[in-house]
């Protein structure tokens, strides 16, 4: 993209992404709960059912943000151990907070890792998660190439994220919520308004889940399946290695 052209509604720049999370990284959390009537903790406690950890289990948590899916692996799964990644360090240090009140067999680090470029070696991991954040990757198919790597054979890539409700009724009613409620909510939490129309656009432009099942193929993943929850307002991804 020419230095001088502005990146087009919700098509994610790493200085865009960098930019939003950084300033809304305090807000965040209230956002979430608000905006999703609490429903994200049931989302996520789905994403943990249908990753299938157990006590042995190697975890990455990419684009972790506050950590609340690290969280609830920790709490719910409990794992061997889980990295909560993501590259803005300001989201992660609300979620070693959140670790540090956190008292169970899991052992949980943290580490400032840009998900397309992981510092890790081939098959380190178990599972690796993503939620809410594939959408924010400005090139998926290096994140897909990374995760595979990473992964160990029969690892699984697990990604919670928003997505197209099939029924039309749904989607209008879910598309109206977006466009109007999610920036004005999240520019009376930040004064930033801005930022949250670009989270609505993103959410907008965001493959359906027949279409980021046929990325997740065609990048070389054995099998995929998906999960929709809450009427295919958000889906959980399950690709294998």
């Amino acid at each position: 993209m020419p230095v001088d052209e502005k990146p087009a509604a919700g098509q994610p720049t790493t200085e865009r992404v960098k930019g939003i999370f950084t300033n809304i990284a305090p807000s965040y959390d209230l956002f979430n709960i608000l905006s999703s009537f609490g429903i994200d903790r049931l989302w996520r406690r789905s994403t943990v059912r249908l990753a299938r950890p157990d006590h042995k289990s190697v975890m990455l948590d990419l684009a972790a943000g506050t950590g609340d899916l690290t969280m609830a692996f920790a709490r719910l799964g409990k794992p061997a151990s889980i990295l909560s990644t993501d590259f803005v360090p300001e989201m992660l240090e609300v979620g070693k907070k959140k670790a540090a009140a956190y008292d169970g067999p899991t052992k949980i680090e943290f580490e400032v890792v840009d998900a397309q470029d992981l510092p890790f070696d081939d098959a380190k991991f178990d599972i690796v998660t993503i939620a809410f954040g594939v959408r924010n990757l400005p090139d998926r198919a290096a994140n897909f190439r990374e995760v595979q790597r990473v992964l160990k054979p029969g690892g699984r890539y697990v990604i919670l994220e928003f997505t197209t409700p099939p029924s039309p009724f749904v989607r209008w009613f879910y598309h109206m919520y977006l466009r109007v409620v999610i920036p004005n909510l999240g520019g009376l939490l930040t004064g930033d308004k801005p930022s949250f129309q670009y989270l609505n656009d993103s959410i907008r432009a965001f493959p359906t889940q027949l279409a980021l099942g046929a990325e997740l193929h065609a990048a070389g993943f054995s099998r995929v399946n998906w999960h929709n929850l809450t009427f295919g307002i958000v889906a959980v991804h399950i690709a294998e290695v």
